[in-house]
């Protein structure tokens, strides 16, 4: 599953992931040469005008070395070191934001599940089923986790067949996939979260699929407060917050 740049994305963090993943699988090594401008606004689908603006970002922070008329490069020079470290400043976050959206998605993502439990077809049920399957192969691609991850819960507001829950859900949607990576990124710092957040997945679908409303209810609530408990250990012992 393939992802377009979100508006809520800055250039510079779409093209620094790439960087760093690419980094990770040993596709890049310090000193090797990035693609030219035109392939990688090619690739990010953005302007060139947007590329070199995303490039000097990651100049300034140490990440590329731009040598006029050769190219640019990745730096040699303690790159894993600035890697983790602009990794982790692209997961700073609002923490009133992120409460705030939790409390959000606590009123409507619990209604929807309860909604969607009576109302879902066959063709809903599909859907939510192959985000599962997605987010199952994402232990280790932080990218595929948080997309599956909130397109599933946007496919339970689908599910309601309700215009206006939808709607609302689609107002908040890039506020939810920038709160879901978040969470996502400091919750699975703690041995065995991915597999739980993935069963709590698991339970939400198999409650709506047996039509169980107030059970589908019951564990959408369960979810939210369980990431709303684990964001509060997270803090109180040093996420970087705003």
């Amino acid at each position: 599953m393939r992802s377009e740049p979100s508006k809520s994305q800055k250039v510079y963090q779409i093209i620094f992931n790439h960087i760093k993943q690419s980094f990770d699988n040993g596709e890049f090594k310090p000193g090797s040469k990035l693609p030219p401008e035109r392939e990688l606004a090619a690739r990010f689908n953005v302007s060139r005008t947007s590329i070199r603006e995303a490039l000097r970002v990651l100049e300034s922070n140490g990440v590329v070395e731009v040598r006029h008329g050769d190219g640019t490069f990745i730096r040699s020079s303690e790159i894993q070191s600035v890697l983790d470290s602009l990794s982790e400043s692209n997961y700073k976050v609002d923490e009133k934001l992120l409460y705030e959206m939790l409390e959000v998605r606590m009123v409507l993502e619990a209604e929807c599940a309860y909604i969607a439990a009576q109302k879902a077809t066959s063709a809903d049920l599909e859907h939510m089923r192959k985000c599962l399957d997605e987010m199952s192969k994402a232990e280790h691609n932080e990218e595929l986790g948080y997309i599956t991850d909130s397109q599933f819960h946007f496919y339970i507001a689908q599910a309601t067949h309700n215009s206006v829950f939808i709607k609302l859900i689609q107002t908040f949607r890039e506020q939810m996939k920038d709160t879901i990576r978040v969470c996502r990124h400091y919750r699975f710092k703690q041995e065995g979260q991915f597999q739980a957040t993935l069963n709590e997945h698991k339970e939400i679908y198999l409650a709506i699929a047996l039509k169980d409303a107030s059970r589908a209810k019951e564990l959408m609530q369960q979810h939210i407060t369980h990431i709303r408990n684990e964001m509060a250990r997270v803090s109180v012992e040093g996420m970087d917050v705003n």
